[in-house]
């Protein structure tokens, strides 16, 4: 092909790209969600007219309409290496690979190689999805999607990405410091997936563990979190998510000064008539919420006595409260805790 050729060919195909960009995206992202698979960011982008000429002519290609997969791609950032193999699996299912052109960086290592390493995949949207009409026009497009952990994206960024200090030809013994570098960035990407890994262990024994009545293990911040989301679920309750767990630290200390230090001795403070009257008053709470709430309502005296607070009400605590504590004990309660000031400014 002309340039001139491949110009008109490269502006008119565009726009569509930017389309099927902005609907993998979207794909993408709903399917990660629905998975829970966590990520740090799934973003696309389309190269210009401009990118497209310079990789052809960088690459030599003969036969650009063929050669050139990747005028779309979508990078996919998530935190463990577990979760490439579970983006990729989602991939595979979602749409047609290409795997001729698609590789992973990281087998192409040898064992004695470190440095850059990511899943590309190369694909279309497959034969069915683009009979929906959101898609018409996207039918053989192809696109590119990387897949990285976090580190992986912080090596190629500074390594392979940018134009920056860290690239190029570096004299040997500083290029040998880098490269032991990058390997020390990959055994803390195994190692923390394999942490990951873990703590999913230990959150499901601990599951186990409570389903056959034994709750004699030392109250931390992980059984804490699975044991309340438990209780909600068999009393058929609504948990308020609160996106602050370096309270849990905060939590387990007031938990511990109130005399609390194991699981057993966390379900035996919760009142027995406590999920009943919460269904009745319709409330939703937080675990924070609900654990303090057994604090006060079980032994208000414990709580006022032993328990440091940095936490106000809102006006929805007290009022579901002031159903299960007297008016001397809601005033004693109030003296220590106090309302939240962003209600109560006047």
């Amino acid at each position: 092909m002309e340039k001139k050729e491949i110009e008109t060919w490269l502006a008119e195909i565009r726009p569509e790209h930017v389309r099927l960009k902005d609907a993998v995206e979207t794909i993408v992202k709903s399917l990660l969600t629905s998975s829970k698979i966590e990520f740090l960011t799934v973003s696309g982008r389309t190269k210009t007219v401009q990118g497209c000429l310079e990789k052809i002519k960088r690459k030599k290609y003969k036969d650009p309409k063929k050669q050139l997969t990747d005028v779309s791609g979508v990078r996919i950032i998530v935190f463990f290496e577990s979760d490439v193999k579970a983006v990729a699996n989602i991939i595979e299912n979602t749409f047609h690979v290409d795997h001729e052109n698609s590789l992973d960086q990281d087998s192409l290592l040898s064992a004695s190689q470190v440095g850059y390493r990511s899943v590309h995949y190369v694909c279309d949207l497959g034969e069915k999805r683009v009979l929906l009409p959101e898609f018409e026009g996207l039918a053989g497009l192809k696109f590119e999607f990387q897949i990285r952990t976090v580190l992986q994206h912080a090596w190629a960024e500074l390594a392979h990405d940018r134009n920056y200090k860290f690239s190029g030809i570096l004299p040997r013994q500083i290029e040998r410091k880098l490269y032991l570098y990058a390997g020390m960035l990959e055994i803390a990407d195994k190692g923390f997936s394999e942490l990951s890994a873990e703590i999913d262990n230990y959150i499901a024994e601990s599951y186990a563990e409570t389903e056959r009545g034994n709750l004699d293990y030392e109250l931390n911040s992980l059984n804490l979190e699975q044991f309340v989301r438990q209780w909600v679920t068999e009393n058929e309750l609504s948990l308020k998510e609160y996106n602050f767990k370096d309270g849990f630290n905060d939590l387990i200390k007031e938990l511990n000064s109130y005399g609390v230090t194991n699981v057993r001795e966390l379900n035996d403070i919760i009142p027995n008539d406590y999920a009943r009257e919460i269904k009745k008053f319709g409330r939703k709470s937080t675990i924070y919420g609900f654990v303090r709430d057994w604090m006060i309502v079980n032994d208000l005296k414990n709580f006022l006595e032993n328990v440091e607070v940095d936490w106000f009400f809102a006006k929805k605590d007290m009022e579901f409260l002031e159903d299960l504590l007297s008016p001397e004990e809601c005033a004693l309660l109030l003296t220590k805790v106090g309302w939240d000031p962003t209600e109560h400014s006047e």
